[in-house]
């Protein structure tokens, strides 16, 4: 079956450093475009009308290859050997370990949701593979003069066993180890749970050192807007999405899960969703009063109602070396009429629905960080979420070619130049000393592969230094990666303004960490591209260079034009926060273009950068491929193995199956929750570039033209 070949040939061509032979020899690159171009046909619904609905003509049989995938499983040979064995009860009983062994292994065939889902399960496949080679000596010379051997693989590898021996998964082991401080318990967990004790401030500091963010308030270490080299605490209200309710539906699960009854999860997540919708519309409050930085002592005396210097005792009592906290340390605190609203609407409730209400968001949080089921591959996926620093070195050693930078560096140029050029020809006719600042911003934009360089091993030793994980105590593992990233991250505090002005280790807590995704870091003006990402069918070495545009090449320039987005011209060339974004967002074309996109989002995305992102990006590598000029008809000659698509036309194909997945079963992952859902993401898209209109001869009246085409840039 094709989707089965594509992904034994994502773990043939992620192994072909230890099996040369097999990968290297059977494997040319014509093999490469022939396997891309059955691909890109077999997902294709060719009676779908491109100009009606042009993601059901790229992707309709995308499922179907994952159904038919799912029934070439050898599981039919399993129930053979059982009619074999059914005259000796002993053959018997070892059949029905095979059985249950091979229902594991079944399990453990998790149907990607998407592409990025196809890559990540190949990468988490060979990394299990590779970790257990090495732990019981069965890697190759080869293989070992190629990969230095770590202290923290080891810690890797006990994680992974301690995962692979949870029987089963239990949500409560946590609630036992984690308390709510102060002397106090969890009330669903205590006979004789005393409010009086109970200090919300207390308990989400104590919990925000295992990682929980975003519960009530928000705290993190982040680079300083006036000067990105340097690190400042910032204290924010949560995100819209962090305090989204998570439904009586959600509640009751995690309680069930932690031996609750029906009844008294009921009633209690009754309980906590009142509250919770509550907390939602503090959201609204504007902050009028805006940022401000002023010393923790002073703090406490500003806001005195709630209690800081309670929460940050808690929080900083290992980050600062047990050392006693200064209250002359600088913070930057922001959105202060939610921080008095908050305090008014917790008086109004009671300590236990509070408290309750914390316990089934770290339960969330925890549950989230680990496998969703017991399988190699949800292991190896918790893995990277525990110790993505180390996951992505690992990666970057065991699958970095030496040719790979090059490549994807010359593309990211490329489309750099071509950006250059629109910057030049000034469409919203800004000043010219504002269009240098822009200019020298993208001429000062990075690209790096991995978030840590491939050759300094020593600093991802030193960043797990001190941590022992146990074979044997997953939750005890899981715990103390979690507490040991976030007091990584406080420390940063305490280095001044003598850190790496590169370093993006400050990232490791944020989710993107583990994702094959790639992103752009304000504070850094780089655009950070996962080695996991550098997989079939995204890229490789010998792919077309139009695949390679309508891939990689449309991610790159996606995460470009995220630094010149409304929000991305507040920053500098060198991350700092002094752009000229006044006078960009004044500018009448400016405006216009955002109103326009703005009028699009209804249905689609609900971040307008991330549309605004995806239009831009879809004409930058376009026209960085094919030329600026497209009067001009060019006769490009047509790819022998799709002859029915002229070149054009397989770049948008290709465009489209980027973002092939399943619509049944959507992924509520914080990237879906930004974007788009895939299949609208590509209908406005390419809706609104007259292009792909002109390509396919959509007329005006047709779905796939945009009555009115957005543009900004």
């Amino acid at each position: 079956m094709l989707k089965l070949s594509l992904i034994a040939w994502l773990l043939c061509s992620l192994t072909w450093r230890t099996t040369p032979t097999s990968c290297r020899q059977t494997r040319t690159a014509p093999s490469i475009q022939e396997l891309l171009a059955n691909q890109l046909q077999s997902y294709m619904d060719t009676k779908a009308r491109p100009c009606e609905n042009f993601y059901q003509y790229a992707c309709g049989n995308w499922q179907l290859q994952q159904e038919e995938h799912t029934q070439h499983t050898p599981h039919s040979q399993h129930q053979q050997q059982q009619q074999q064995q059914q005259q000796q009860q002993q053959q018997q009983q070892q059949h029905q370990q095979r059985q249950q062994q091979q229902h594991r292994e079944q399990q453990e065939q998790i149907q990607p949701s998407d592409t990025l889902a196809v890559l990540d399960y190949a990468l988490n496949r060979q990394l299990e593979q590779l970790l257990r080679r090495a732990g019981s000596n069965e890697s190759s010379t080869e293989e070992q003069q190629q990969l230095p051997q770590l202290a923290v693989q080891e810690q890797m590898r006990n994680y992974y066993r301690a995962c692979k021996r949870l029987k089963p998964y239990n949500l409560k082991k946590y609630l036992q180890l984690l308390q709510p401080g102060n002397g106090t318990n969890w009330p669903l967990l205590s006979r004789s749970w005393q409010p009086e004790k109970f200090n919300w401030l207390a308990t989400i500091g104590r919990l925000r050192l295992y990682g929980l963010n975003g519960v009530l308030l928000k705290e993190q270490v982040l680079p300083r807007w006036d000067d990105s080299s340097s690190y400042s605490l910032y204290l924010d209200k949560p995100s819209l999405m962090e305090t989204a309710p998570m439904g009586e539906g959600a509640m009751i699960e995690l309680l069930l899960d932690i031996g609750q009854t029906k009844r008294v999860a009921n009633e209690l997540a009754r309980q906590v969703d009142s509250f919770e919708r509550q907390l939602h519309r503090l959201h609204e409050l504007e902050d009028d009063e805006g940022p401000k930085e002023m010393q923790l002592g002073y703090l406490a005396e500003f806001m005195p109602q709630l209690q800081w210097l309670t929460y940050m005792q808690q929080l900083h009592a290992t980050a600062t070396n047990g050392n006693e906290l200064d209250l002359l340390s600088t913070l930057i605190i922001q959105n202060l009429p939610y921080m008095r609203a908050l305090d008014e609407l917790l008086q109004r409730h009671k300590p236990e629905a509070i408290c309750n209400y914390i316990m089934l968001k770290l339960l969330a949080f925890l549950k989230q960080q680990g496998p969703a089921e017991i399988s190699r591959v949800e292991c190896m996926a918790s893995l990277r979420r525990a110790m993505p620093l180390a996951a992505s070195w690992l990666i970057g050693q065991r699958f970095h070619e030496s040719s790979f930078e090059p490549l994807v560096n010359d593309l990211f140029n490329r489309l750099k130049q071509h950006f250059d050029e629109l910057l030049m020809a000034n469409r919203l006719q800004l000043q010219q000393p504002i269009v240098q600042v822009l200019r020298e911003k993208l001429q000062a934009m990075r690209l790096q592969l991995g978030y840590v360089q491939l050759n300094d091993s020593s600093y991802v030793e030193d960043y797990y230094e001190g941590i022992q994980l146990n074979a044997h105590s997953f939750y005890g593992n899981q715990l103390a990666l979690l507490r040991q990233r976030v007091e990584r991250n406080h420390q940063l505090l305490l280095e001044g303004g003598e850190s790496d002005a590169n370093n993006v280790s400050y990232l490791m807590e944020h989710w993107l960490s583990s994702s094959s995704s790639p992103f752009y870091v304000k504070p850094r003006n780089l655009v950070l591209v996962p080695y996991g990402l550098l997989q079939l069918p995204i890229w490789h070495r010998n792919m077309s260079e139009l695949q390679q545009h309508a891939t990689l090449g449309f991610a790159l320039a996606h995460e470009l034009i995220h630094g010149f987005d409304s929000s991305g011209i507040d920053y500098d060339s060198v991350g700092n926060v002094m752009g000229p974004s006044e006078e960009i967002t004044a500018n009448a074309r400016f405006v216009q273009g955002l109103n326009c996109m703005q009028q699009q989002l209804a249905t689609g995305s609900r971040s307008l950068n991330e549309k605004l992102a995806d239009y831009e990006a879809l004409r930058l590598v376009y026209e960085t491929f094919f030329g600026e000029d497209m009067l001009i008809e060019r006769r490009e000659p047509r790819d022998p193995l799709l002859p029915q698509f002229s070149q054009r036309q397989r770049f948008f194909i290709s465009f489209a199956q980027f973002f092939c997945g399943k619509l049944q079963s959507l992924s509520l992952h914080a990237q879906h929750l930004e974007h788009a859902v895939d299949e609208l993401r590509v209908l406005q898209t390419l809706a609104n570039f007259e292009e792909f209109a002109r390509e396919f001869g959509c007329e005006r009246r047709n779905k796939m033209q945009a009555k009115q085409k957005c543009r900004v840039w």
